[in-house]
């Protein structure tokens, strides 16, 4: 036979005994998966609350929030008497981050005087440069 044969029969050999030694030497993980009931899962959590963690959102007081919505209503271009403001109530709901901008969106509850009906609006609030709270209103 021709030496180029022999010599690439034996690495074809030599590969195919050196990849099935190897394969029987390394040990092989059983792998056992099991389902966790929501029962379980629910007594975890209860258990130990750091598992599951809320999101924390830095949010506005009730009266920082009337004060930006305030500053934010006075300095707004539709407003022509400036003199005559109306007395302004708003109580916060929930509020999350802000996935338009900086700050966070709060559903807000506003009165623009005590016997109006309040509007339920989404408003915007950021801290400025200087730490004061400011309202976006959309």
């Amino acid at each position: 036979m021709n030496n180029a044969l022999l010599l690439a029969i034996t690495a074809s050999v030599g590969l195919a005994v050196g990849a099935g030694g190897t394969w029987l030497v390394i040990p092989h993980p059983a792998v056992e998966a099991t389902t966790i009931t929501k029962a379980d899962l629910t007594a975890a959590i209860t258990a130990d609350p750091s598992l599951c963690p809320l999101p924390v959102v830095d949010k506005p007081s009730e009266g920082e929030a009337l004060a930006a919505y305030q500053n934010a209503q006075s300095s707004s271009p539709l407003v022509w008497d400036r003199n005559d403001m109306p007395q302004i109530s708003l109580s916060l709901g929930q509020c999350d981050k802000n996935h338009n901008g900086p700050g966070v969106s709060c559903m807000t509850s506003i009165k623009m005087s005590p016997q109006a009906r309040p509007l339920d609006r989404v408003v915007g609030f950021a801290k400025g440069a200087s730490g004061e709270w400011i309202a976006t209103i959309n």
